[in-house]
């Protein structure tokens, strides 16, 4: 499938691409959606409330592909990751959708709300949150993790702005691992100098899921960090408890948007 269809089977433009019976985990809502036709409309609401269309990176995997897309949200930089799982017919019979940064996320959702009513009602957080997907289980991967170039980025899924500088970035990634543990990887894929992972962590109870494009430089170190994540309402969690530990060191410009403590009923 060349670059192009797979884009627009990732955004809900074709939807012959996907099976009759497709689940869709959206970025927005804790349960997954199901059936050809609510899914690729949602995928098309998507695209357009992030005003994306063309993709940015795509991966074909031997078990699934990836495509990523920028777009933005009011003048303010969002992005899409989408995992395409195919079936045994040929089409795509899961869809697993993140994106990123959550405060300018949010101005998307507020978009889509008065057409999509799953928005405002599928947010309850009084169960946790428990997925299924995007692969069966988790991944054994070796214990010890690459280093970071000097000069990484770090672009966060709940920061809105761009972490960089090896001991910037991994001040920040101290703080994601004492808030949501060791991840649990279901994806680790490997292509050129890129790696695609999904992983899960987890806040008040709740799984919280993580994909992530990795671009490495030519010592093996890693040189930019792409991250996305799902469900929103989890995120938020995320996000307050991350502003926690970081704000002493990172100004405003990280935290534009709602104040993160409201998600924790701390503000």
């Amino acid at each position: 499938m060349s670059r192009e269809s797979l884009a627009r089977a990732a955004l809900g433009a074709h939807p012959e691409a996907l099976s009759a019976s497709v689940s869709l985990a959206t970025p927005l809502t804790m349960n997954r959606l199901v059936g050809r036709d609510r899914a690729a409309a949602f995928l098309r609401e998507l695209a357009e409330a992030f005003s994306i269309a063309q993709p940015e990176f795509v991966l074909e995997g031997e078990e699934r592909h990836v495509v990523t897309f920028a777009g933005s949200v009011d003048g303010h930089p969002v992005g899409l990751l989408v995992v395409l799982t195919p079936g045994p017919e040929g089409t795509y019979q899961a869809v697993d959708a993140y994106a990123r940064p959550w405060p300018f996320v949010a101005l998307a959702r507020d978009k889509m709300v008065p057409v999509d009513q799953v928005l405002a009602e599928d947010i309850d957080v009084s169960t946790p949150y428990v997925p299924s997907g995007p692969a069966d289980g988790y991944l054994d991967l070796p214990a010890a993790a690459p280093g970071l170039a000097t000069d990484v980025a770090f672009h966060s899924p709940v920061l809105t702005a761009t972490v960089s500088g090896r001991d910037r970035v991994a001040a920040v990634l101290q703080a994601v691992e004492q808030v949501g543990g060791e991840p649990g990887y279901r994806i680790f894929t490997q292509a050129g100098e890129h790696v695609v992972a999904a992983y899960d962590l987890h806040v008040h109870g709740h799984t919280w899921q993580v994909a992530a494009v990795f671009r490495f430089n030519g010592d093996a170190e890693i040189e930019d960090m792409l991250i996305y994540s799902r469900p929103w309402p989890v995120t938020a969690f995320f996000r307050g408890e991350i502003f926690k530990l970081l704000r002493p060191n990172y100004g405003p410009e990280f935290w534009q948007g709602e104040n993160p403590l409201t998600a924790l009923g701390e503000d």
